[in-house]
């Protein structure tokens, strides 16, 4: 004899549990909530490691200029956005300024960091910072560097150093 109708096609009522479509329709969902969450993860990830770098890279003007400054020596500051390189002078701006614990006076950012434009920073000469007060010299306005979706901002007269 056939079984009836919902016999053959449908589990019995009785029986607790999942059927196997519905496992698979499950974890098929769940493959996709983890890609989406893994690619915004590492995106959010890569804008941390940036922003790291943008914040290692103010530190490390900061620090230069106020070592110029207790010294009563002049600082410059150089960027090279074609290499995504920066680089630390003083007392005239062609002496490299090796700090404490550096091997190099030249800063390159790693591949996944670019510096895209900068403003009132001079190609050849840099940015000179007096040897007093540590003050940008010869601009009118706040000299900024731009660093993918961040910014330096060298507040013009005093000096100040911020990352927005």
């Amino acid at each position: 004899k056939s079984a009836g109708f919902s016999r053959r096609f449908f589990f019995p009522k009785s029986r607790p549990g999942f059927t196997l479509i519905e496992l698979i329709a499950v974890m098929v969902i769940m493959g996709i909530l983890a890609t989406t969450t893994i690619s915004n993860y590492s995106e959010f990830n890569k804008g941390l490691r940036i922003f790291e770098e943008v914040k290692d890279m103010s530190r490390k003007i900061i620090y230069a200029r106020d070592y110029c400054t207790a010294r009563k020596e002049k600082f410059y500051l150089k960027i090279n956005t074609a290499d995504d390189q920066y680089s630390l002078f003083y007392q005239n701006n062609s002496t490299a300024l090796l700090l404490p614990g550096e091997g190099s006076n030249e800063y390159t950012l790693p591949g996944y960091v670019n510096i895209s434009a900068k403003t009132n920073i001079d190609d050849d000469d840099g940015l000179e910072f007096d040897a007093v007060m540590g003050e940008p010299q010869n601009i009118d306005e706040n000299a900024t560097i731009t660093v993918d979706d961040f910014t330096i901002t060298i507040e013009n007269p005093t000096g100040y150093i911020h990352v927005q």
